[in-house]
């Protein structure tokens, strides 16, 4: 179910957004792999109502919001948080760097939505980090341990490395989804099915708990993700009156 798609500069993976079967997963509408070639970039475009996530996996990016001119800048492990706002932004995002830029991306709707457009940058030498479980390190970005405060349903978002035979789980309670994206390495799903590399689980929310293990066969990175109920399961056109944008 994932669309790469390509145009100068950047290249696109979606398992979740407007172009592929999964439209929406709880709050989340769109979310990416995005490769931003070194010396280019993303013009400025516009967004309204939203909030975004990017997780910086290599490389850097420059903010450059021309409607609010707020600018700021990302390095390696920093994670931006767009806040679209009422009055909505038109930023672009360039690597002024030699290197080309790796980003996680989460696009998730926001209710309220917040009166003010803003760009925070939470730092990777601020994100926590703790031992979750025996050969599982995790880095936390948006959670409790996280100063990291979003205006949307997003519940846990983090970075785990993982060693060989060491398991993750994905914990989701009584009306929460997730998704959990292989970043290096690869794991063993509930010792049934093999993700690898940029592939994605999605659990869409539901009412009665549950409880995925993620194992794995080798040196490995995963993200992950526990979000509410938010638009449920959306396999078609997203619903009229919503506020989204790409």
């Amino acid at each position: 179910g994932e669309l790469r798609k390509t145009r100068a500069a950047l290249t696109a993976v979606y398992p979740i957004g407007p172009f592929v079967p999964i439209q929406a997963t709880g709050p989340l509408i769109t979310v990416h792999d995005s490769t931003v070639d070194a010396g280019m970039g993303i013009g400025h475009h516009p967004h309204r109502y939203n909030e975004r996530l990017f997780y910086i996996e290599q490389g850097q990016l420059d903010h450059d919001d021309a409607l609010n001119h707020i600018t700021g800048h990302m390095g390696p492990g920093d994670v931006g948080q767009f806040t679209e706002g009422r009055r909505g932004m038109v930023h672009s995002e360039w690597n002024h760097g030699d290197v080309d830029t790796l980003a996680y991306i989460l696009v998730y709707t926001t209710d309220p939505v917040p009166a003010e457009t803003a760009f925070h940058v939470l730092r990777d030498a601020d994100a926590p980090r703790h031992e979750e479980g025996a050969g599982v390190r995790t880095k936390e970005l948006v959670g409790p341990r996280s100063p990291l405060r979003v205006n949307g349903d997003i519940r846990l978002f983090t970075e785990s490395r993982l060693e060989p035979a060491a398991t993750l789980t994905l914990e989701l309670g009584a009306g929460e989804g997730g998704l959990a994206s292989v970043r290096e390495g690869g794991v063993r799903i509930d010792d049934r099915d093999d993700l690898a590399p940029g592939g994605t689980l999605v659990a869409p929310p539901a009412d009665e708990s549950r409880i995925v293990r993620l194992w794995a066969q080798e040196p490995s990175r995963l993200v992950r993700v526990v979000h509410g109920p938010g638009h449920g399961f959306v396999r078609a056109d997203p619903a009229p009156g919503w506020r989204a944008s790409t």
